[in-house]
């Protein structure tokens, strides 16, 4: 096979999750030579506006996109989290290899913070994590943070917040646990996650038989159902809205378990699902369903 360029964004955590792809790609094929091209998108450049105000979801993916479109890369990495409901035409999602911690993760900066009675001020830019905290500590008040993860931790101790909130997958790649002295990880039943978060994308052009035969290897085909599932969600609920959205597919012996929230607004609490069934997307199906018949979403 010719040597292959992967593009991706140019962040630590990027490049790294970059860097699992290859190396399950070369248990499979050791003679494999992998260039990673970094790129800079217009969430990276952006970093003060809020992403509802520069795009929304794709504006970690687009960019990189373009550059498969346009041959200058062979394949793509994302945080599958940040790629649109939809794929451009001629791309295809070729690959989700297995998923990482799929949970939020409460970063305090002690342990009292929780059982605190007064206003505790928390940093995140993700509505889906403000609502559905909200719900369950009415005393938190949230201020928007983006940046990598070194970046919010940093935020968070110079602007004095009492804490922060980021996903597991990208401590746990990034080896940020051993450094938390307080933290609390989110179930589904308190905050139902990003759709594909944890989960990796990886995509290449539709006409590349060789790089998706390549690339197809990779996946595992418990997360693919997952994603599948989260996705299809996204789509019929028209995620690329900018309301707070959030699915998770989940197999647990034989069962698989769906939540799902979504909130009517900006103002709305919104509303949790949990259901239980032998199939995701039929859950997933069931989930939409269920939240039309409350209101018209988006």
């Amino acid at each position: 096979m010719r040597k292959l360029k992967v593009g991706t964004r140019k962040s630590p955590l990027a490049m790294k999750q970059t860097q699992i792809v290859i190396n399950l790609l070369m248990t499979h094929c050791p003679q494999l030579e992998i260039e990673i091209v970094g790129l800079s998108t217009k969430g990276d450049r952006l970093q003060q506006a809020p992403l509802t105000q520069i795009g929304g979801k794709g504006v970690f993916v687009k960019e990189v996109e373009y550059q498969l479109q346009q041959k200058k890369i062979d394949f793509a990495v994302h945080s599958l989290k940040d790629m649109s409901a939809s794929l451009p035409d001629d791309l295809i999602l070729a690959a989700t290899p297995k998923r990482a911690q799929p949970w939020d993760c409460l970063i305090l900066k002690n342990d009292a913070v929780l059982e605190a009675e007064k206003e505790v001020t928390i940093g995140t830019s993700s509505l889906r994590r403000a609502k559905q905290l909200a719900m369950k500590y009415p005393n938190m008040r949230f201020v928007p943070i983006r940046g990598k993860i070194e970046t919010r931790l940093e935020k968070m101790v110079r602007e004095k917040m009492d804490g922060t909130v980021l996903a597991c997958a990208g401590l746990e790649r990034m080896n940020y646990f051993d450094q938390l002295s307080s933290y609390k990880i989110l179930p589904p039943e308190l905050c139902v996650p990003a759709i594909g978060q944890g989960i990796l994308g990886v995509e290449c052009r539709k006409e590349d038989r060789e790089v998706f035969d390549l690339l197809v290897q990779i996946t595992d085909e418990k997360t693919s159902s997952a994603a599948t599932a989260e996705r299809f969600f996204l789509r019929q609920m028209n995620g690329n809205c900018d309301l707070p959205i959030g699915a998770f597919a989940e197999k647990n012996g034989q069962v698989w378990d769906f939540y799902a929230f979504l909130a009517e607004n900006m103002d709305a609490t919104g509303r949790q699902l949990h259901l239980l069934g032998d199939d995701p997307l039929s859950l997933a199906e069931q989930a939409v369903k269920e939240l039309f018949s409350q209101k018209t979403y988006c």
